[in-house]
């Protein structure tokens, strides 16, 4: 029997459940009520007796108000779940009945978080998360099984839905025996980009659902194309980790590596949109010069890509691409192993007293504690020795002694700082060339990794134990060693993802082939199917960088216009008209994405006294803002826009493989509407896409 089958049953058990949860709702704010009276009823009592009660008692009454804090607080954190839920209880249903004899069909109903009638001891709505709702993702009608705590539970799902609620009214529901209905996907997918992002639960797809859900992955690596979501797939995947792992992991246990500070608060919204707190962030830079101690100034990606874009010094590509490879990486360790066998001397050490520490022992404890990294050898070495000295000869160990032997064996070692030995590498495998300090000393970004990779050799390192996950996107822009890094940094389980298609260096990037070779293990999971833009413009962005195996997603749109001016006053002005356009249209967001930041810069102070809401983000900046932005491609990566302008799209502004690196990105952050510009002949890099991909005006 199907309970609720027809829709006007199903909107009045949607009225129910909204009663269910005001009541819930009501009931926790008397909790919290009762909680602040209790609170200062503890707190009065305390103060009005603080001379009279004892030691244990003011104990006893602070470990009482604490708990009481942490209760309330949990109050509080379930009425904001009950508080989303009155807006979309759920979005999906599967009726479910388990093998074996006794077993009833139930209606399993899935939102964003659970609801329990504790009165009826039953969940009204399941968690997306909890294992019982991954079969609505993965299973059609017929033959369906999922894996609980208690082990797996067979059966049959009999039936599925799919419902639209906004507001808690229901505004239809849809009855499929797949997963995600296209009526619905197609209606997500042509959201405004600023709702898009947030919250994809209800329309996640089955391989979507595998990467989200899997558990057993130490290093799981996500190659996906342009407008795949798997950002936000990835982000989905943490607020599962926490749910699974209850207790075991929370929010501050896991840390994201991002891009930039713009893209971590553009994604910042994500995770409390699914019930969970923001997580910590960091960047690859910030990681490397923290190993360093921070001693050393350096060459920022931001600053590298603009010297790539612009007109680099001869051999500045060829440095980036040598470093970016496993052979360099392969040469380093070698070069390690050398120093190791190489640069250590030995040589007596005449002590305060007259004793003899014969080099031959010496280098002999130098072999014999190879399991130390060097440079924690000389200190564990000379304590050895003088315990051992003092043991058999009856020779008093002074701290005088103790200092001058620890002193002596780590001038036996031939390196200085870590930049003199880093230099001596390039000496020992016959490329000085290939090492070359910026002004004012400061260090190329290609050396950053290389050298804190060194210093983590020499000096060793304990491994983040704190970080219990860690996140890290656009995993294309890092390069093997600075994986080894996080290798050695961190021992977690990780998740990686990114496009290989998107690097903003394409002399210095890596691939998911290259990242798990890098880690020795990894699973590599690929997400072929684009959502973000329409089949117009993923069409038109395939003539600029071909992927065969890229899927599109049927949604169409109007063509992406091509407009090319006769001058850069006729391109300005048609700018301008695009933007007026964006005004009188239902779009919410508008990108306006030049090559680099120069170019970005001065178009934003051209068009920034008629256009109040005209925002411009620099790698400076740390906050995303809604309305008109300009900003560069390589600020751009990973936002997405309702609408986008790519300027200046001519024949002499994109031309490299880089540049055709920044046009791919720029264009595949539109989800509706794309137009190009160019002060004459639009750029050889999309070819002649005119007749088959775009309108030429």
């Amino acid at each position: 029997m199907v309970i609720n089958k027809t829709e006007q049953q199903e909107k009045q058990h949607l009225r129910h459940i909204l009663t269910i949860i005001r009541e819930t709702i009501k009931i926790a704010g008397t909790s919290v009520g009762e909680h602040v009276e209790t609170l200062k009823e503890y707190k009065a009592y305390l103060w009005e007796n603080k001379e009279d009660i004892d030691v244990q008692e003011k104990r006893s009454m602070r470990e009482s108000i604490l708990n009481l804090y942490a209760m309330g607080e949990n109050v509080i954190a379930k009425t904001n779940r009950l508080t989303k839920l009155l807006d979309i209880p759920y979005f999906g249903r599967i009726d479910f009945r388990e093998n074996g004899p006794g077993h009833p069909t139930l209606p399993v109903y899935i939102g964003i978080h659970s609801l329990y009638d504790f009165r009826k001891k039953t969940n009204l709505i399941y968690d997306w998360r909890a294992p019982i709702s991954g079969m609505f993702y993965d299973y059609e009608l017929g033959e369906a099984s999922c894996t609980t705590p208690s082990g797996e539970i067979t059966g049959k799902v009999f039936l599925k839905r799919q419902y639209r609620i906004r507001k808690g009214e229901m505004e239809y529901m849809i009855e499929s025996s797949i997963t995600v209905h296209d009526e619905i996907l197609q209606e997500a997918l042509s959201s405004h980009a600023d709702d898009k992002m947030r919250n994809i639960v209800a329309t996640i797809q089955r391989e979507q659902n595998r990467i989200i859900r899997n558990e057993e992955a130490s290093t799981l690596i996500i190659q996906g194309v342009a407008g795949s979501g798997k950002t936000s797939i990835a982000l989905h995947r943490i607020a599962y980790l926490l749910y699974s792992y209850n207790g075991e992991i929370r929010s501050k246990d896991i840390l994201i590596l991002s891009p930039n500070k713009v893209f971590a608060d553009y994604i910042s919204n994500v995770l409390p949109e699914l019930g969970e707190e923001t997580v910590p962030e960091t960047s690859m830079e910030e990681i490397l010069s923290g190993v360093l101690d921070h001693k050393y100034k350096y060459q920022t990606i931001f600053q590298q890509v603009r010297e790539l874009l612009g007109k680099p010094q001869s051999g500045f590509i060829e440095r980036i691409q040598y470093k970016a490879s496993f052979d360099f990486l392969e040469k380093l360790d070698a070069f390690i192993l050398h120093i190791e066998n190489r640069w250590f001397t030995p040589a007596d050490v005449r002590l305060t007293n007259g004793f003899i520490i014969p080099g031959e022992f010496i280098g002999e404890q130098f072999r014999r504690f190879d399991r130390y990294p060097m440079r924690q050898r000389f200190d564990v070495m000379a304590d050895y020795i003088l315990d051992l000295a003092q043991v058999q000869y009856r020779i008093p160990v002074t701290i005088d002694n103790r200092n001058l032997l620890r002193r002596e064996i780590r001038n036996m070692f031939g390196a200085g700082n870590d930049l003199e030995v880093y230099k001596a590498y390039f000496d020992w495998v016959g490329k000085p060339e290939m090492f070359q300090l910026r002004k004012g000393r400061s260090l190329e970004n290609a050396d950053l990794a290389p050298l804190a990779y060194l210093r983590l050799a020499l000096d060793g390192n304990q491994p983040n134990t704190r970080v219990k996950h860690l996140l890290i996107d656009e995993m294309q822009d890092y390069t093997p060693v600075q994986y080894k890094v996080i290798q050695k940094l961190f021992s977690c389980r990780k998740t990686i993802l990114g496009d290989a298609g998107q690097s903003v260096n394409p002399y210095g990037s890596s691939t998911a082939e290259m990242i798990r070779e890098a880690f020795v293990t990894g699973e590599i999971m690929r997400l072929n199917k684009s959502y973000r833009s329409t089949t117009e413009i993923t069409a038109f962005a395939q003539t600029i960088r071909p992927n065969t195996g890229a899927e599109i997603m049927e949604r169409h749109g109007e063509p992406p216009r091509l407009y090319r001016c006769k001058g850069t006053a006729e391109e300005y002005s048609r700018i301008a008209s695009l933007i007026g356009e964006f005004r009188e249209s239902s779009h919410k967001s508008l990108g306006i994405i030049c090559k680099d930041e120069t170019q970005a810069l001065a178009l934003y102070e051209r068009f920034r006294e008629e256009n109040e809401d005209l925002f411009y983000l620099s790698h400076l900046s740390t906050a995303y803002v809604n309305g008109i932005i300009v900003t560069s491609a390589h600020m751009a990566k990973g936002l997405e826009f309702d609408a986008v302008i790519v300027p200046h799209a001519g024949t002499k502004n994109y031309k490299t493989e880089i540049d055709r690196s920044m046009l791919y990105v720029a264009v595949t952050r539109a989800m509706h509407k794309l137009s190009l510009t160019s002060a004459g002949d639009l750029t050889e890099l999309i070819g002649n896409p005119a007749a088959e991909t775009g309108i030429l005006s």
